[in-house]
Parts: C-alpha cells; sequence; structure tokens
C-alpha cells in the first residue's frame, strides 16, 4: 500500500536540509511513497516587513496581518523561500514542484477573526485531486501555507495548521511537524508517545507553553481526524515525539 507523508517545515530550513533528509526522501520514494512538503516561513517574513517598515504584531501566537501584510507574506514565501527550497531539492536530486493556494484553487480557506488577526485564515478545502496529478508526475509538491477565501482574499496560515489540513483532507498515514528540538520536553526527556489526555495535563501544569502549543493542537487535531501517526521532531530520520489516540 503506497504510504502518504505530510512533512512541515520551517522557513529557514531551506538552507539547513541534511543529505540525510534527503536520503530519507529518496528512500521513502523507492518505497513508492507519495510526499508532499508545507513550508514556513516566519523569520522571512518578519525580515521583509522590517524593511518595508509593516509593523510587526503577533497576538495567541498568530502574525496580525494587514493587506499590505499579505502582499509582504506572498513576496517572502513564494519569492524567496519557495524558489529556495526547490533549488535545494533540485541540487539533491529530488523532483519538486512549487504550489500555492492559486494553483487550481489549492487551498481554500476562511478568515479567522478579522478583527482579533485581520487577515489570518483556516483552510477548509484543499484540492486533493491536484496533489494526486503531481504525485502522478513523480514530483514532490512543495506549498506555501496561504489559502484563498471564496471571495478571492488572500490569507495567512500558521504553517502547522496548512500541514495539519493537508495531511487530514489527504488521509496521510504520516505527518511531520518539524521543529527545532528533537521532540516533546518534560524534564529534559523527549516524550516518545504523547496522548491527547497526556497533552492536556502538560498544559495545564504550564509543563508545554509557547510555540508548541499550536504544534501540539495542530497534532491531535491530525489524529483525531484520520492520520496514522504525527511526529513532532527536528528531522524526519528520528521519530521524535509520536502523538497518538
Amino acid at each position: 500500500m503506497t504510504k502518504k507523508i505530510v512533512i512541515k517545515i520551517g522557513g529557514t530550513a531551506a538552507t539547513q536540509l541534511t543529505p540525510a533528509f534527503f536520503e530519507t526522501i529518496k528512500s521513502w520514494q523507492k518505497q513508492h511513497a507519495q510526499i508532499v512538503i508545507v513550508h514556513g516561513g516566519g523569520n522571512h517574513i518578519s525580515s521583509l516587513m522590517a524593511q518595508l517598515n509593516e509593523p510587526i504584531q503577533k497576538i495567541n501566537g498568530i502574525r496580525f496581518t494587514t493587506q499590505n501584510g499579505i502582499n509582504i507574506t506572498k513576496m517572502a514565501l513564494l519569492g524567496q523561500v519557495q524558489p529556495a527550497l526547490i533549488e535545494a531539492f533540485r541540487q539533491n536530486a529530488v523532483s519538486a514542484i512549487g504550489l500555492n493556494a492559486g494553483s487550481n484553487q489549492l487551498l481554500t480557506g476562511h478568515v479567522l477573526d478579522q478583527d482579533v488577526y485581520g487577515y489570518v485564515g483556516a483552510i477548509h478545502q484543499v484540492n486533493t485531486q491536484l496533489i494526486h496529478n503531481i504525485w502522478q508526475q513523480h514530483l514532490v509538491p512543495i506549498i506555501a501555507p496561504l489559502a484563498i477565501s471564496n471571495d478571492g482574499q488572500w490569507l495567512n496560515v500558521n504553517a502547522d495548521h496548512a500541514a495539519t489540513a493537508i495531511a487530514k483532507y489527504l488521509q496521510a498515514d504520516e505527518l511531520y511537524l518539524l521543529t527545532d528540538v528533537s521532540g516533546v520536553k518534560v524534564s529534559g526527556n523527549i516524550l516518545q508517545e504523547l496522548t491527547p489526555e497526556k497533552a492536556l495535563e502538560l498544559q495545564t501544569s504550564n509543563i508545554i507553553t509557547g510555540g508548541m502549543i499550536p504544534k501540539i493542537n495542530s497534532a491531535l487535531d491530525a489524529v483525531q481526524r484520520g492520520v496514522h501517526n504525527v511526529h513532532i521532531t527536528n528531522t524526519v530520520t528520528h521519530p521524535g515525539t509520536i502523538v497518538t489516540l
């Protein structure tokens, strides 16, 4: 049976992906796995916003996004991060193609709460047929975390949430949420497994805080909606913390 694997990588990862990462991708492909990459780009967006004097404001870990902010976000993700990633894949002999929300209505979304977050969205539809068509051409789709609303408004989407939505709609077997740590740490030790009950216990006792909270919530959402295994780790060569039901 063909495995479907979704991997979310951070925006700075384009320059940090190791040979082992690409060897793992190629090994999976030899086993006929179908792979999707979803990339972030927060640092690039912040840097470009600073250069263009656009205020940077985060609420509950989510970047408040004006219309001008959306234009800058598109410039960073589609003009800097995605081309660099595609080039990294090419240099490592993995055929990839860049996609975004405008690619045949790939990601359709709605505004979360415009008064609070501006043009930040949640994905409610994924054109899975387009992804299957890309796979048939033996290409790895590399997807930016943006969506377009039904009335044509571009929306900024948290990359973990975008990867989770894509994994859910594809009914993926594996979802890797790559981060800068090798898993969820408790008292200095990496948890091998995390259940919804354990996650709630760790959040209510403030052991899990900050950016790890939306990552874990995305992971739990994914497994509850049919994704078999979700890994929170810093590399595809290590399982990290596996989130299960």
